[in-house]
């Protein structure tokens, strides 16, 4: 008869908090046990396993195959087990949730959302803040209890809620200049679209400047509606006034990008568990709000 194998729940904690951080250090900290802890627990985990789940670096940790076949498990878990104690708490929703998101979705596609969930949760504080995908990731499980945040498709972290197709986007009332360096409106580094759209242009040897840049959305696409710089969108969440343009236009592909709701890592609060099963719940497969956005022609 072959033996039961059980996995302690602190172990898939481990695990999951490791791969969302790629850093058993940082992994460490949020889960308030020194990094030996963490390193014997995740040997533990692997030994019941009888697989290798995490490739470790110099720079970062990775998931080996095993581990991204795991990881989905593992998360379902762990969100299952603290749901679990949730509803054995009889009680109202209390607390406080700290939620960070990219620009474009807390100016276009959160603000109902959260009008809703406020309604329906009197007693949770709710605190948004919106920044660059990066700068807010950096700060998961420190300043944020969540962050909403964009990433490349595929690029396998956090819970992916919705797939958004990259365009770049021009003036709808203007043509795009037929000759000289493209005229570019983008967002202030680090910043993954700025990085995809000088790629692509560079890649397909096209010239280009820099006109404008700005840590925030509304001016890079305001320029852009103006008709004096191309920048690079959300093909959902573009701004009225701008024309959605592609390879039909002369212009290089741009990656296609996924929305993801990542979860500071260790225990959650029943405000915070109850806010992140909203925004999946609301965002995975909804309608994005109509918008004037005029397309390719």
């Amino acid at each position: 008869m072959t033996a039961l194998r059980n996995i302690d729940i602190d172990l898939l904690r481990a695990f999951a908090t490791i791969a969302e951080l790629r850093s058993f250090t940082r992994a460490a900290a949020v889960l308030h046990r020194t990094q030996s802890t963490v390193s014997t627990q995740m040997r533990r985990l692997e030994e019941i396993a009888g697989q290798s789940l995490l490739r470790r670096s110099p720079q970062e940790v990775q998931l080996t195959r095993e581990g991204e076949d795991f990881l989905p498990y593992a998360r379902r878990i762990v969100a299952l087990h603290d749901e679990a104690l949730d509803v054995m708490r009889v009680q109202t929703v209390t607390g406080r949730v700290r939620l960070a998101v990219m620009d474009d979705y807390a100016t276009v596609v959160l603000p109902e959302t959260l009008a809703r969930f406020a309604r329906s949760h009197p007693d949770v504080e709710l605190e948004v803040t919106t920044g660059f995908t990066r700068d807010l990731m950096s700060s998961l499980g420190e300043e944020f209890d969540l962050v909403l945040a964009t990433q490349k498709a595929g690029d396998g972290r956090g819970e992916v809620l919705r797939r958004e197709r990259t365009a770049w986007a021009w003036s709808d009332r203007h043509d795009l200049p037929a000759g000289g360096p493209l005229p570019l409106a983008l967002l202030k580094a680090p910043n993954m679209y700025r990085e995809w759209a000088l790629a692509a242009l560079n890649q397909a040897g096209r010239p280009w400047r820099l006109l404008f840049s700005s840590s925030s959305i509304g001016p890079v696409e305001a320029m852009a509606a103006a008709g004096a710089a191309l920048t690079v969108v959300k093909a959902g969440t573009a701004s009225a006034g701008l024309r959605l343009l592609g390879e039909a236009d002369g212009l290089p592909p741009l990656p296609a990008s996924e929305i993801a709701l990542h979860r500071a890592p260790g225990r959650a609060g029943a405000a915070v568990a109850s806010l992140a099963g909203y925004l999946a719940q609301e965002l995975r497969g909804a309608a994005l709000p109509p918008l004037s956005v005029t397309p390719a022609r």
